[in-house]
């Protein structure tokens, strides 16, 4: 029987002579050292046999094996490869004229496993590829972190000229990096939904809902600066039982689930309560510290753990440090649902590594749950907590492979570094990301070559550490993907959504590379016979 891979190869075969105006980076090419751009008539025939030379690789390296010398290299698939190809001047959605995407895709991911095994690349990690939502969404493109089917695969990460859906060319994708020695590791999002997720139909009880009347976009409730000073000493102490709560006013925007709900003409829901209050499903907010000042996250929502009456509010107490009330009232077909989501992910693409989205603000059992369910469909499964603690005690206790580390927070100068190197000392419980940037972080290259050739060599070294690129630092990118953290309100202001790639359509200066900073991180990490 075919494999998904050859399922791919043979609808490229089809299609091979098809003539286009087809544009590419001259870095997805061997040697994968030059800048510009090269033109291909027949682009078909260009991913076909870039996956002809992947099948004919021995079977010995099917499967990747974690290795004493690992390189991480982080990636949205829909950035990765964004690409302008035919000249129309954006990168959207829409499908060109003669078929082929802009934006990144699934297929281009595979043609570029040959630059990544150039770099030394033994994992990728993919933020997360499922279908996101389109209500309220950020930037052009909207957010991958808002899922609105969490099995799903996106389906514009598919090349639609290839007539395959999404989970067949994602499947080819994973079969690709095992057959050139890398391995897969994917981000969900579990603790959320988007707005216009097909769940807050099914299952409103799964979801929190405010009357339609409310302040919208709804913003997190206040405290006053001695209740702030109370709940940080009990989150401190670990005693969630007598947990401050926001004030009657707040309360009284949150009712019961509805007993029925209708859609919008945006996608978004409302629906009605047993006594007939009109009501909808709130966006979301940073949820702790209580007086957190991130943007609202208004293109998603929170899944309601506990059914508990008296705590059907959104709050620091009832998603992220729960109130021992709370205990007893788990909402068990959502905790069902949640938990069956990686072992999804597992059987039907065979992953390698799973890497939980907030995993850190699931109750204990359930975090617990869904490592058991995961670890159960595939025990050598790589689990990472995305945890700036690397001695992170719950995620040591239940397991865990590594987690995402604080490194990144320390590159900005070399003498901060070296610091920070030096304080590593002492083992750490788990292994973390050595990487000077991530997606949500300033890019390293803004720091100059200097502290970036530093940075990229002192990761090599440092204990307990996994090496990791983020995708375009290689190569001297200076655009964050995203202004999460460490980022000045001046330098968050300047790139709001439409200018992020986490959010729009853009593209990485594939044409125009730092091959000086390329050419020292190649030199760090390519693999011996490479």
């Amino acid at each position: 029987m075919p494999t998904p891979l050859e399922h791919v190869r043979k609808k490229l075969c089809a299609i091979e002579s098809l003539t286009a105006s087809y544009c590419i980076p001259t870095l997805w090419l061997p040697p994968h050292t030059y800048a510009g751009v090269r033109r291909l008539q027949h682009p078909a025939a260009y991913y076909r046999s870039i996956i002809e030379q992947i099948l004919s690789l021995p079977e010995r390296s099917l499967r990747p094996q974690r290795r004493q010398k690992e390189l991480f290299y982080l990636a949205p698939v829909r950035y990765l490869t964004a690409w302008d190809h035919c000249g129309t001047g954006e990168i959207s959605y829409a499908v060109s004229s003669d078929g082929w995407r802009q934006t990144g895709s699934l297929l281009k991911t595979i043609a570029l496993l040959p630059y990544l095994q150039s770099l030394g690349v033994t994992w990728l990690l993919l933020l997360p590829p499922t279908d996101h939502g389109r209500a309220r969404a950020k930037g052009t493109l909207g957010s991958p972190y808002a899922p609105r089917r969490h099995t799903t695969i996106e389906e514009t990460l598919a090349e639609a000229i290839l007539e395959l859906d999404a989970e067949t060319q994602m499947a080819a994708l994973v079969e690709a990096c095992h057959r050139v020695g890398i391995g897969v590791v994917v981000e969900l999002a579990l603790r959320v939904a988007s707005l216009d997720c097909p769940l807050i139909a099914q299952h409103p009880e799964w979801f929190y809902w405010i009357r339609v009347d409310a302040p919208q976009p709804l913003s997190p409730p206040n405290f006053n600066a001695e209740t702030l000073a109370t709940i940080e000493r009990a989150v401190s102490n670990g005693t969630f039982d007598a947990l401050p709560e926001p004030d009657e006013g707040y309360r009284s925007l949150f009712t019961e689930p509805p007993v029925e709900v209708w859609s919008n003409s945006d996608g978004t829901f409302c629906g009605h309560t047993a006594d007939g209050t009109l009501v909808c499903v709130p966006n979301a907010f940073a949820d702790y510290p209580p007086n957190d000042t991130q943007p609202l996250w208004t293109d998603i929502t929170y899944f309601r753990l506990h059914n508990h009456p008296d705590y059907g509010y959104i709050a620091y107490n009832t998603i992220r440090y729960f109130a021992s009330q709370l205990d007893g009232w788990e909402n068990r077909t959502l905790w069902n649902y949640l938990s069956s989501i990686a072992p999804s992910f597992i059987e039907r693409f065979d992953v390698d590594g799973i890497l939980l989205d907030m995993g850190h603000a699931f109750p204990r059992a359930l975090l617990e749950r869904i490592v058991t369910c995961a670890r159960s469909a595939k025990p050598s499964l790589l689990l990472i907590a995305e945890s700036f603690d690397r001695n992170d005690p719950i995620a040591t206790q239940l397991g865990f492979d590594a987690v995402v580390g604080d490194c990144w927070h320390h590159a900005h100068s070399i003498e901060a570094f070296r610091r920070y190197a030096a304080s590593l000392s002492a083992p750490s419980a788990l292994r973390f990301f050595a990487t000077p940037d991530t997606h949500n972080t300033p890019r390293i290259a803004t720091r100059g070559f200097n502290v970036a050739a530093y940075a990229y060599a002192l990761c090599t070294q440092l204990p307990g550490g996994i090496p990791m690129i983020t995708c375009g630092s290689e190569f001297g990118e200076c655009v964050p993907i995203n202004t999460g953290l460490d980022f000045r309100p001046e330098e968050m202001a300047a790139y709001p959504p439409e200018r992020l790639p986490l959010f729009s359509g853009c593209t990485l200066p594939w044409d125009v590379p730092d091959v000086r900073v390329l050419s020292y991180v190649r030199s760090l990490h390519a693999q011996d016979g490479r």
